[in-house]
This record gives structure tokens, sequence and C-alpha cells, in this order.
């Protein structure tokens, strides 16, 4: 693994760990909450953000470790938090195997599984996560701020 793959690897880690650092602040009673606008449940949210790796790991990667679906409803928080500090470790276990190029190897979705096509090297599926996470830690932070909360913890990169 080169520099440049290490350090999406580990941008990815710390995006995590942030969104991780917010969950923690964020009230149990707030996880059912829906922000004005807003389809799902801040505890959905965090767990869409969870399971995503999770997803492309099936779907993609295909490391044979499988994925759940979010289910509709409440998620508790220690149910979010193991999700979402256990993806941080599928996707390290996965890319970081010695004697493996697999940031710069290519993946391609399984057609009957996903409902899609497309083809990506690894290190564009990493930062995409990471891409992604930011994207649904926006939205989270938009329901808190409506909601009062004003102590959101640093996304450092």
């Amino acid at each position: 693994m080169d520099a440049g793959d290490r350090e999406a690897l580990d941008h990815f880690v710390r995006t995590r760990k942030s969104t991780i650092e917010l969950l923690e602040r964020v009230p149990d009673d707030w996880l059912a909450r829906k922000a004005d606008g807003e389809n799902m449940t801040l505890g959905w949210l965090f767990m869409h953000v969870a399971r995503a790796p999770d997803w492309w790991m099936e779907y993609c990667m295909q490391d044979g470790k499988g994925w759940q679906r979010p289910g509709a409803g409440v998620f508790a928080r220690d149910t979010i938090q193991d999700a979402l500090s256990s993806s941080i470790d599928r996707v390290l276990a996965f890319f970081e195997r010695e004697g493996e190029d697999l940031m710069g190897k290519k993946f391609e979705l399984v057609p009957e599984k996903s409902e899609g096509e497309g083809s990506w090297s690894g290190r564009n599926r990493v930062l995409y996560l990471a891409d992604h996470e930011v994207h649904h830690r926006g939205k989270m932070i938009l329901s808190l701020r409506q909601w009062g909360m004003s102590d959101f913890p640093a996304m450092l990169s």
C-alpha cells in the first residue's frame, strides 16, 4: 500500500471516529426524532452511515461477510455504536491485507444482488465512503442544530 492509499484509509477512519464522537453527544431520545424536511430519524441516519461500508464490502468488494438492511424504527445507541465500529474494522481488515493491492484493484457490483452496475477501484470506494458519511453527517448536524445543539466534534482531515 502506498502513502496515498494509507492516507485515504486514515481519512475514512478519522471521519468515522468523528461520527462516533457525534453520536456520543446526542441525547438518547433524539435518536427517534426527525428533523424538519427529513424522512428518516436521526438514529436511522446514523445506522445508514454505519452500514454503508458493509453494503459495499458485500456487493462490490465481495468479502463474504454479509450485509443487513437497516430496518425502520428506532435504533439504540449501542446498536449504532457497534455497527459504526465494526464497519471500520471490516474495511481496514480487507484493504490492509498483506501482499495485495486491493486499493488499486477494480471491483464490480454484483448486478443480481445490488440492482446496479459499475466498476471502481478500492481506493475510489474508500474515498466514496468517507464522502457519503460526510454528506449524511452534515444532515445530522443540521437536524441537531434545529433542536438546539451547538457543540459538535471537529471533522479534521
